[in-house]
Order: C-alpha cells, then sequence, then structure tokens
C-alpha cells in the first residue's frame, strides 16, 4: 500500500530540515570550544542522524494514530529524553577530574534533544496543518467546480429550446384565451431566468431564494398543466432567512418529479416541500411514465456530491411503491460558504 500524502511530505520536510537543525545546533557549540573545529562536520554529521531519527520517531507516533498533538507531544518528549540519557551514558561520557563534569554533560544533552525534538514537533505540526489547509483549500477549489458545472447544466436545461418552446407555445396559447394568466406567466418566466442567471455564481443560496425560485417554476408549470399539478409548501416563512441550500437544489427536484411521473386530471401529481427539525422535504405521490423520459441522470448525483461537500452528510433518497422523497439537511447562513 502507498504511503500516506501526509507522511510522504513530513519525510521530505525531514530530510531537508535535518542537515540545517544539526548545524543550527553544532555551531554555536563549536564556537563556544565545546570541541574542535577538526570534529566539527563530524558532529554535525552524527547530529543530523540523530535529528533524523527523532523525526522518525515523530513521524511514527503519527503514523500510529497519535493525531492528538498534546497527547503526542508529550510521548515525543518522553522518548527523545530517554534518547538523549542514552547517548550522555553510552555513547559521549565526559571523563573529567573536575567535579560535576558528568551532571554538566548529561543536562547538555538532555536540553539539546529536548529543543531538538520541540522543534521538530513544531515543524511536524505545521507540516501536518499545511497539507490540511491545501486539502480544504482543493475541496473548496472542487466544490467550485461541481457548482459551476451544476450551475452550467441547470442553465441549459433552463434556456435550452425545448424548454423556451414550451414556454412560448403556452405563452402564446395563454394570450389568446387568459390574457390575465399570460401576464403572470410572462412575469414569472422573466423572474425565473433572472434569478436563474443571477444565482450563478453562488455555492448557497437562502433557503427563501431557493423557495422563491422553486415556486415560480412550479407556477409556470401549474399555468400549464392545470389541475393535474398541485404543489404544497410547508416551510414556515420566519426561518427561511436563517438557512440556506445548495443553488438550484429546489427547483431541480421538482422538476424531476414533474420529468419522470404522470401528470393527468384523473391522477394529478402533487409535489410538497416540507420542513422538519432541519431537513427539507421534497416529495411527490409516484406515479411513474411508461416511457421513462430520457436524462443523463446527473442531477440529483451532482446535487448529492455538492450537498456532501458542503455540510459533510448525504441527502437521504428514499422510494416507496407510492411515493418519492429527498432529504436535504439544511444549511446554517453562516456556515454556508466554508
Amino acid at each position: 500500500m502507498a504511503p500516506a500524502p501526509s507522511i510522504l511530505k513530513q519525510v521530505k520536510v525531514a530530510l531537508y530540515t535535518s542537515p540545517v537543525i544539526a548545524a543550527l545546533a553544532m555551531t554555536p557549540i563549536a564556537i563556544m570550544g565545546r570541541y574542535s573545529f577538526s570534529r566539527y562536520f563530524a558532529a554535525i554529521f552524527f547530529s543530523m542522524l540523530v535529528v533524523i531519527f527523532l523525526w522518525g520517531i515523530n513521524i511514527f507516533l503519527w503514523y500510529a494514530g497519535m493525531r492528538l498533538t498534546t497527547y503526542r507531544t508529550l510521548v515525543s518528549v518522553l522518548v527523545s529524553v530517554g534518547l538523549a540519557m542514552l547517548v550522555a551514558t553510552t555513547l559521549f561520557p565526559y571523563h573529567s577530574s573536575k567535579p560535576g563534569a558528568f551532571h554538566i554533560n548529561f543536562h547538555f544533552h538532555l536540553i539539546m534533544f529536548f529543543v531538538i525534538n520541540i522543534v521538530i514537533i513544531i515543524l511536524q505540526n505545521l507540516t501536518i496543518t499545511r497539507e490540511k489547509n491545501a486539502a480544504i483549500e482543493t475541496e473548496n477549489q472542487e466544490l467550485k467546480l461541481k457548482n459551476m458545472e451544476a450551475t452550467n447544466q441547470q442553465l441549459k436545461q433552463q434556456i435550452q429550446p425545448h424548454f423556451l418552446f414550451n414556454s412560448l407555445s403556452t405563452l402564446k396559447s395563454l394570450m389568446s384565451t387568459s390574457p390575465a394568466d399570460a401576464e403572470d406567466y410572462l412575469v414569472r418566466l422573466s423572474e425565473f431566468l433572472r434569478s436563474s442567471l443571477s444565482s450563478h455564481i453562488l455555492n448557497t443560496t437562502s433557503l427563501a431564494d431557493e423557495l422563491h425560485l422553486a415556486v415560480n417554476y412550479l407556477e409556470m408549470q401549474k399555468i400549464r398543466f392545470g389541475e393535474a399539478l398541485q404543489f404544497i409548501i410547508g416551510i414556515p416563512e420566519e426561518i427561511t432567512q436563517a438557512w440556506q441550500l445548495p443553488t438550484f437544489s429546489l427547483q431541480m427536484l421538482a422538476e424531476n418529479a414533474i420529468k419522470h411521473n404522470i401528470l393527468t386530471l384523473d391522477s394529478p401529481l402533487t409535489i410538497t416541500i416540507s420542513w422538519s427539525e432541519g431537513m427539507i422535504t421534497v416529495s411527490n405521490n409516484l406515479q411513474k411514465k411508461v416511457t421513462e423520459a430520457k436524462g443523463t441522470g446527473t442531477g440529483l448525483a451532482n446535487l448529492r456530491e455538492r450537498h456532501r461537500l458542503l455540510s459533510g452528510e448525504d441527502i437521504i433518497i428514499e422510494e416507496t411503491a407510492s411515493s418519492f422523497s429527498v432529504h436535504i439537511k439544511a444549511l446554517k447562513h453562516e456556515n454556508s460558504d466554508h
């Protein structure tokens, strides 16, 4: 199995920071005369090995599941202290008749290993945080792309010749039979197209705007289909500005219901948009067409993906012998465009 991206990034950072950390640790000691400059490069090389080893310990702790920074730091510090004790007592015993020399040597290694390990932990956390931020940015870009794709698809469905042909045909028919309805239809059509075009740059819109767009669409279709189409809006007006939904979600679900079901005076299609505990439900009685309307099938899948990216949760689709429902979790206004 290939290593996780975070591990690969940490290993890269470890490799190019280890020589720098080692040089920064050994240079002041050489200047203070702790050892001769003839041993300077050997000391840096040994220190670099120690730094790489400490990096390896910290990367392993992260890989082993210690993602909580405080717990991982505590374990890492304990390991580095143990390593410092091992080095001070076995590899570099300070043989001197000077009183307290061994304790000075021991404390020196203890402090040096502790400081180096803390620097490594800071660099590791910065690396992990930076990669998380990059992943979030990538996800945001993916969301924007999905939103643009959804918008383009929606606009094609709305402004395509078939849609305009039906709208203009309905308008022409109404002008001769019911001028008042024709005027109402024209106003709703222009408002629907205006809203469609002005909402294309947004990931989400307020529940009020989504309802306005959906109702305009349903009112136009009701003028076209008459009593064969019924719709019920069961959402309190006072909550519509406090919540948001992915752009075009309600209208797309209403359009799907009309596209895939039979609408007759004897068997009218009823579309219900309701609210319950933070969930928007769009449901309709199920009376599928014998010959299903052809489509790409991407509308619902696209809505599912956009909603997952925005909220971290899936939409819920329920189908029974008599009904079809889609449940969408509404988004809090302040978190709607994160």
